[in-house]
C-alpha cells in the first residue's frame, strides 16, 4: 500500500480538474489509482477519491444552470446552451456585433469565442456568479469591473446590456476579471426595450418598466444589485446589508446614477477612501 499524502493534499485543495491535471502532470486514471483507498493508506484517501471523481465529472459534463434562454451547462472552460435556440442565436448575434465594434480593452470583458451555434469556449477559467457569496474585498473589484464594463459598453457602442444578472456574469479568479455574456436584451440607448429578464424583473428600475426605454441607469442599477447579491442579499435590493456591511459601500449600492462614467468615478473614489488597494487571491 502507498501513502501519497502530497497528491491527496493537492486533490483535496483542487478547485478545477484541468488545473489539477496540469499541476500534477498525471492522467485521471493514474491519479485515481494512486489515491484510491484500495491502494492508499492515507486516512483521507476516500475523501480525496470522491473529490477527484466530482472534479472529473464536472470537467467532462459540466454543471447545470439556468439563464434567460433556459438551461445551460458549463465546466468553467466552456458554456453550452440547451434552451431556446432563437434566444441564444439573438444573444450570440448581439454579442458579436458589440465585440466587433469595440476597442481591445472592452473585449477583455468577453474572453470567449463561439465555437458552435449553441456554445462558446472561454479563454480563461470562469465561474458563474450564481449562488456565490464573496467577502467584501472581492465584491469591491467585481462591482468595479461591472461598472467599467457598463461605461465602456455605453460610451463605445451606444448600447445597454439590460441583462446583468448572476447567470450572465462569470468570475475569472486568476486575473480578478469578469466575463459578461447573456446579451439577450441588448438595446440602443434611449431606444425601445423589447425584452427583459423575467427572473430578475424586480432588479430593473421602475422607470424602465414604465417607459420601456433603454438607459444607462438600468445597467448601473443591475450592476449594483449584483454587488448586494454577492454580499449575501439574494434579493439584490441591498437594504438588508445596512447593519452588517460597510455603510458607505452599501449607501453606494442603494444610490441611483444616470451616467456610467460619473458613476464609475464616484465608485472608485469611494473605494480609495475606505479600502486598501491590494490583490487578494480568490480561491474559487
Amino acid at each position: 500500500m502507498t501513502d501519497d499524502s502530497g497528491l491527496i493534499g493537492q486533490v483535496l485543495q483542487a478547485i478545477d480538474y484541468q488545473v489539477l491535471a496540469e499541476s500534477t502532470a498525471m492522467t485521471y486514471r493514474d491519479m485515481l489509482k494512486a489515491i484510491h483507498p484500495d491502494k492508499c493508506s492515507h486516512p483521507s484517501a476516500q475523501e480525496a477519491t470522491n473529490r477527484l471523481i466530482e472534479l472529473f465529472r464536472h470537467f467532462g459534463n459540466g454543471s447545470a444552470f439556468t439563464d434567460d434562454s433556459g438551461k445551460f451547462l458549463t465546466n468553467n472552460h466552456w458554456v453550452l446552451f440547451q434552451g431556446d435556440k432563437q434566444a441564444v442565436a439573438q444573444a450570440k448575434w448581439n454579442q458579436q456585433e458589440v465585440s466587433a465594434a469595440a476597442p481591445e480593452h472592452f473585449r477583455r470583458y468577453m474572453p470567449y469565442s463561439w465555437d458552435t451555434d449553441d456554445g462558446f469556449l472561454l479563454s480563461q477559467r470562469a465561474v458563474p456568479l450564481v449562488n456565490l457569496t464573496l467577502p467584501q474585498e472581492h465584491v469591491n473589484w467585481v462591482v468595479s469591473r461591472l461598472l467599467e464594463f457598463c461605461m465602456l459598453l455605453h460610451r463605445h457602442t451606444g448600447r445597454a446590456h439590460l441583462g446583468l444578472t448572476p447567470a450572465h456574469v462569470m468570475l475569472v479568479p486568476e486575473t480578478h476579471g469578469i466575463a459578461v455574456a447573456g446579451f439577450y436584451h441588448l438595446a440602443v440607448l434611449n431606444g425601445k426595450v423589447r425584452t427583459i429578464s423575467g427572473a430578475y424583473r424586480h432588479w430593473y428600475p421602475g422607470q424602465l418598466l414604465r417607459d420601456k426605454k433603454a438607459t444607462e441607469n438600468a445597467d448601473l442599477e443591475m450592476a449594483k444589485r449584483i454587488g448586494a447579491y454577492l454580499l449575501g442579499d439574494r434579493s439584490g435590493l441591498g437594504t438588508a446589508l445596512r447593519k452588517t456591511h460597510h455603510r458607505e459601500f452599501v449607501d453606494f449600492l442603494l444610490s441611483s446614477d444616470d451616467d456610467s462614467l460619473l458613476c464609475y468615478e464616484k465608485y472608485r473614489e469611494m473605494l480609495d477612501r475606505n479600502f486598501p488597494s491590494q490583490f487578494i487571491h480568490l480561491n474559487i
